[in-house]
């Protein structure tokens, strides 16, 4: 009587068959949650963005003299000031979908980035492009009073043309 111990060929090729067929799966599943994961970071960073403007326009409103951690004087402010003040207290956010990167572009005061160089966007320089992941500031053009920020933001695929992959904010400054 012989005792053959150990896997026939058939039974190793179906075990690595249903491997395969795992780490197939596993894989779209994985890249289709980290991509879900980024748009819904790169709507939050959008969203913080837009509320904390508002509410450091605000406090220049109750009578504060300074505003945004002190990047901001109240008297005189402009949308143009208000986004450079923006630009340097929000420069910790990153962008979802290049983490090397600021997530937020806009006026022309230089930044930090994470080698403690400085950073200098020009809004003109992005005002025919949006990115995908970054919150976009800018003075709104429409306005001819200049008192009027533009908050822009693409989460998925190409803004240039559509619709659906960005959102848009305005935030007037109020005097």
């Amino acid at each position: 009587m012989k005792n053959n111990k150990g896997f026939t060929l058939i039974e190793l090729l179906v075990v690595v068959a249903i491997i395969g067929i795992l780490a197939a799966v596993g894989t779209v599943a994985y890249t289709g949650y980290t991509a879900g994961a980024k748009k819904s970071s790169t709507k939050s960073n959008h969203a913080s963005t837009v509320k904390y403007i508002a509410a450091e326009d605000q406090k220049c409103n109750i009578g504060e003299d300074t505003a945004m951690e002190g990047k901001l004087t109240c008297l005189g402010r402009t949308a143009s000031s208000i986004i450079d003040a923006a630009n340097l207290a929000l420069g910790d956010f990153k962008n979802p979908f290049n983490p090397a990167s600021p997530g937020i572009r806009g006026g022309t005061t230089p930044g930090k980035n994470d080698a403690g160089e400085d950073i200098v966007i020009d809004s003109a320089a992005f005002a025919d492009e949006v990115d995908k992941g970054f919150v976009n500031l800018q003075v709104d053009a429409t306005d001819a009073s200049g008192k009027t920020i533009l908050v822009t933001t693409c989460y998925d695929n190409d803004c240039k043309t559509s619709s659906t992959d960005h959102v848009t904010n305005k935030i007037s400054v109020a005097e």
